[in-house]
């Protein structure tokens, strides 16, 4: 694998290794993020994906707050790992408007690194394909 190899994060690949449900997807990505560690791919995601992750973990998951800090912290100290918020907010809301996806989704493939720079997205959602973003399993890196 290239180290100029560069990648937008999804919300789900942090949170398939802090919730850990499913142990294959929890392998996958955790490969992926280990590979961010290392520096064999930059890395990045947004703050919009931080607030998802809040939510997931609060609200779906009932985890308290300590816990929610301490899984934002983890990713947060990630080395390689950018966080990055340059939206076109007019084309995530069209793109909203347009398609039957979440708002959150929207905006994210209205993200600069994805919308301009075509970087691809490691996610399992598969909105971002009716939104034409490049998408990539975490399986796909190994």
């Amino acid at each position: 694998m290239s180290g100029s190899k560069e990648y937008f994060i999804d919300a789900n690949i942090f949170l398939r290794v802090l919730v850990r449900e499913n142990e294959k997807a929890y392998q996958e990505c955790s490969n992926a993020l280990l590979l961010i560690k290392n520096s064999n791919l930059r890395a990045y995601t947004a703050t919009l994906v931080l607030a998802e992750i809040n939510w997931v973990l609060a609200n779906l998951y009932k985890k308290s707050k300590p816990v929610v800090v301490r899984s934002l912290h983890s990713i947060l100290k990630l080395s390689h790992l950018s966080i990055t918020d340059q939206y076109h907010f007019g084309w995530g809301l069209a793109l909203y408007e347009k398609h039957n996806v979440k708002f959150i989704d929207a905006m994210i493939a209205a993200h600069d690194l994805i919308a301009i720079k075509n970087i691809p997205i490691i996610s399992y959602d598969k909105d971002f394909d009716r939104l034409s973003v490049k998408r990539v399993l975490p399986s796909e890196l190994l």
